[in-house]
């Protein structure tokens, strides 16, 4: 047998490989890769707006007040925060002079311990871990809009060109809607969030508690960060 015929059998199979090879390689495109890494980013993405939207409660839950304000049975001293001046007045009355005095103090005992009306500290721990993720999230959430609006572009050619089914680009368009509308949702719900525990801290400043400056501002700083990167999405 001469040497070409046995050479046949080796050209053939590389040529069969090659062409293997070849299909392999096109049966994935470029926007189909986009789109895979696209969907990695988006779980990542969405669990932190989620992550985001659990501490934002946790602030809500640390600025509701926690101390009801009682009545006058407590004594004079909690008049000031009560307005039930008149019921000390007259339990005062009913009671005598040494009753008055030691219901004034016993009040005025209660309305210090009440002053603290909710945990500032536990605020600021709250407040800095939010901070934390909503950085994250500013930080990565342009990127990957802009991903999902070139992966658009892409699935739109795709289908142009003949190589994507009208079926498989609108489930990938579904999908990519989804993913936003999760997004825009979560940060939504925390802008809401950060709205009603400012309302919780200013209710709990015009109660007596004082030093919640800081504290209002660094939330309402958060609402207005929330409501600008919820503005970014748009829902296709």
């Amino acid at each position: 047998m001469s040497k070409s015929l046995l050479l046949l059998p080796i050209f053939a199979g590389l040529i069969l490989s090659g062409c293997s090879a070849a299909r392999q390689n096109t049966s994935i495109s470029p926007a189909t890769l986009s789109f895979q890494a696209s969907g990695q980013d988006e779980a990542v993405l969405i669990e932190q707006t989620a992550a985001l939207d659990r501490l934002m409660k946790d602030i809500v839950r640390n600025t509701t007040i926690k101390h009801a304000a009682v009545g006058a049975a407590v004594g004079c001293g909690l008049a000031v925060v009560t307005s039930n001046a008149s019921h000390c007045l007259a339990a005062a009355a009913a009671g005598g002079a040494v009753g008055a005095v030691s219901g004034h103090a016993a009040g005025k005992r209660d309305v210090t311990r009440r002053m603290e009306l909710v945990s500032a500290n536990a605020i600021v721990r709250s407040i800095r871990k939010s901070n934390l993720q909503l950085d994250a999230i500013s930080s990565e959430l342009p990127k990957f809009l802009a991903q999902q609006d070139m992966d658009v572009k892409g699935l739109r050619s795709l289908r142009a060109a003949g190589t994507l089914s009208q079926s498989d680009y609108e489930a990938r368009l579904t999908a990519i809607r989804s993913s936003r509308a999760t997004l825009a949702e979560a940060l939504m719900m925390s802008s809401q969030q950060a709205r009603a525990a400012t309302a919780n801290l200013r209710e709990a400043a015009a109660q007596g508690q004082s030093g919640l400056e800081w504290h209002i501002s660094a939330i309402d700083e958060m609402e207005r960060e929330t409501v600008s990167a919820r503005s970014q999405i748009s829902l296709l």
